[in-house]
C-alpha cells in the first residue's frame, strides 16, 4: 500500500474535509488490503452518522453512508421499516447493528443468523434452568429476507474500564468463574470448533500476514510447527468462542455476557485464553493482574489445561499481528513482527 497515503491519513487526514455536513468526522476504523484502504468515519451522531470510504491504490476515495453497503442490501429496508432504528456499530462488508428502543438489530453479509438465533434460544433457556453464571440476550427472532438477527437489549454497563483499574482483578475472577459454567452446561450444541479448526484458521491469518508482510513468513511457520505438536484428547463442552472484556456487563442481576456469534462446542480453553489475550494487549499496568484471575476464576469452576491455554493465547497472538499489520498505524509492520516474536517466546518457555 501506498504509504504516503498512510502517512497523510495518520497527520493530516484528506477524507473528512470530503464528507461534508456532519461535523467534526472522527475515523473509528481501518484496515489495509493489496487492493485498497477500507475506513469507517462517524459523525456528531456517532453511528447514526457513519460513512465508508474506500481508497484505492492510486488514493483516489469513494464514499458511501452505512444504509448504501452492497453487502448488506437489507440496510435500505431496515431504515425504511424502522426509522427510529440509530446505528451503534459498522463494519463495511461485514454487519451492521442498530438499536431500536430496547432491541438491538443485527443485519449480517450471510446466512449464520438462523444458526445464532437457535443458539440463543437454548442458551436463553439454559439461564433460565440456572445452569449459567451469567446473563445473556433474549432472543426475539431471525429474519431471512432481511438477514437481521433480533434480540432484547441486555440491561448492563460495560465492564472494561474496571476490568483494567487497580480493583480490576477481583472483577475479572467472578467473570472468569462465571465463563467456566458454560463448559459445565448441557445445552445440545449443533457447531462444533475443534482445535484442528483453530489450527486452519491460524494456517490462513499466516497466509495473508504472508502476503502483506513476507518478512514474517519464518516466524508465523515455526510458530505453526510448534502449535500443531500440541496434544489433544479431551471432550469438547459449550464455549462462547470470543468472550473478551468488550463482551462483559455488569447488570442488576450480576454479569452478563453478550454476542454469541461463536458459540459452539470446543475447548473451554479457548475461552479462558481469550479474555487473557486481549488483556496482554492492554495498555493498562493492570491488565496482568485481570487476566491471572480470570484464569483463576475459570479453573475453580471447570479445571483447564495449562497447555492448551497457552497453545489458544498464541493462536490469538497471530491474529491480533494480522490485525495490527493492516491497521492504519505509522509502526504497524514493526508492531506486528514484535508480536509475533513474542508469541513464539511464550511457545519456546513452555517446551
Amino acid at each position: 500500500m501506498n504509504r504516503d497515503l498512510i502517512d497523510r491519513l495518520l497527520s493530516d487526514d484528506p477524507v473528512p474535509a470530503l464528507l461534508g455536513p456532519g461535523g467534526t468526522w472522527k475515523r473509528v476504523y481501518g484496515r489495509n488490503s493489496p487492493d485498497g484502504i477500507d475506513l469507517v468515519y462517524e459523525g456528531k451522531a456517532g453511528a447514526a452518522d457513519a460513512r465508508a470510504v474506500f481508497i484505492d491504490r492510486e488514493g483516489e476515495p469513494a464514499i458511501r453512508s452505512w444504509r448504501n453497503d452492497s453487502a448488506l442490501p437489507a440496510l435500505v429496508q431496515v431504515e425504511q421499516r424502522h426509522a427510529s432504528a440509530i446505528p451503534v456499530r459498522y463494519r463495511p462488508g461485514k454487519r451492521c447493528t442498530l438499536r431500536k428502543g430496547e432491541l438491538f438489530l443485527k443485519c449480517v453479509a450471510d446466512q449464520r443468523g438462523a444458526q445464532i438465533d437457535r443458539d440463543a434460544r437454548l442458551l436463553w433457556q439454559a439461564a433460565r434452568q440456572g445452569q449459567l453464571g451469567f446473563g445473556v440476550a433474549r432472543p426475539r427472532g431471525w429474519l431471512p429476507s432481511l438477514q437481521m438477527i433480533v434480540q432484547q437489549r441486555v440491561p448492563g454497563d460495560p465492564v472494561v474500564d474496571r476490568l483494567w483499574s487497580a480493583d480490576g482483578a477481583a472483577l475479572a475472577g467472578k467473570l472468569g468463574a462465571a465463563n467456566a459454567t458454560l463448559a459445565n452446561a448441557t445445552i445440545p450444541v449443533a457447531h462444533r470448533f475443534t482445535y484442528a479448526d483453530q489450527m486452519q484458521r491460524t494456517a490462513k491469518y499466516a497466509r495473508r500476514l504472508a502476503k502483506w508482510l513476507p518478512e514474517t513468513q519464518a516466524l508465523t511457520s515455526l510458530i505453526q510447527l510448534r502449535l500443531a505438536a500440541v496434544k489433544q484428547g479431551r471432550a469438547n463442552r459449550p464455549i462462547h468462542g470470543a468472550p473478551h472484556a468488550h463482551q462483559w456487563l455488569d447488570g442488576t442481576q450480576g454479569a452478563m455476557l453478550v454476542d454469541f456469534d461463536r458459540f459452539s462446542l470446543g475447548d473451554p480453553e479457548l475461552d479462558a485464553a481469550t479474555f487473557v489475550a486481549e488483556a496482554n494487549f492492554e495498555d493498562s499496568p493492570h491488565a496482568v493482574a485481570a487476566g491471572e484471575a480470570y484464569l483463576a476464576g475459570f479453573d475453580s469452576i471447570h479445571l483447564l489445561d495449562p497447555r492448551l491455554v497457552l497453545a489458544y493465547r498464541v493462536h490469538k497472538h497471530v491474529a491480533k499481528a494480522l490485525r495490527t499489520a493492516t491497521a492504519i498505524r505509522v509502526d504497524a509492520a514493526e508492531r506486528a513482527l514484535e508480536i509475533l516474536a513474542g508469541a513464539n517466546r511464550m511457545m519456546e518457555t513452555a517446551a
